[in-house]
């Protein structure tokens, strides 16, 4: 399957930004997570207003069902950050009464705290850098630290500069989609003046003072 978008789509979308918010089908979502891992199996819908996702995996020769409630904040425009909350909540976990190893024996004895699903991730597993903290239920992400983002400076500073003029302010389910709400100058004047100065003079600065340069 092509993942060419479209004109038409592009046009949709647009049209879509211009009213305020954007929709995206959880059936393309559906589609993306069916590719991920064929060890995983994952099922998502919607729970106004975030999502349910439910899956199976073998971990640790085990086979783990879970399922959990996912609820997203929009981005925050704070200077140089550019912050997404994710919150993880009702986590439950089962497996086979005779599924072997240690996590399976933990499952069954209620020893994991799935009440705190954030705390656990950031206690069993290195964590990238774009993810700030880790704490509770909450997960939070700073997407100026996504690679594609923090490793190019002209990438930054346009997504900075972009964002502080537009930017995702919340999302919901609704229609079985996921629905963006966009929202003008999140930051502020201020903070849009600024990002769009630093991204106008990010040219000049590597053209001056190229990398290794004194």
């Amino acid at each position: 399957m092509s993942s060419r978008v479209r004109p038409g789509q592009v046009a949709r979308l647009l049209v879509q930004a211009l009213g305020g918010r954007l929709a995206v089908p959880l059936s393309v979502v559906r589609r993306r997570l069916g590719t991920l891992d064929d060890k995983v199996t994952l099922e998502v819908e919607g729970a106004d207003p975030g999502l349910r996702v439910r899956g199976e995996a073998q971990a640790l020769g085990a086979p783990i069902r879970f399922s959990a409630r996912v609820d997203a904040r929009g981005i925050r425009v704070n200077g140089n950050t550019r912050t997404a909350s994710i919150r993880i909540s009702e986590v439950t976990l089962t497996t086979d009464d005779e599924a072997p190893g240690p996590l399976a024996d933990a499952i069954r004895n209620g020893t994991i705290d799935t009440k705190n699903p954030a705390t656990l991730i950031g206690n069993v597993m290195p964590l990238p850098d774009m993810i700030v903290r880790a704490e509770g239920q909450e997960i939070i992400i700073d997407l100026m630290k996504v690679p594609a983002i923090e490793t190019n400076p002209m990438n930054a500073a346009s997504f900075a500069a972009v964002t502080s003029y537009l930017c995702v302010t919340g999302v919901e389910i609704a229609d079985d989609a996921i629905v963006l709400h966009l929202g003008l100058l999140p930051g502020g004047v201020k903070e849009a003046a600024l990002s769009t100065a630093r991204a106008a003079l990010l040219p000049a600065v590597r053209y001056l003072w190229p990398e290794g340069k004194p």
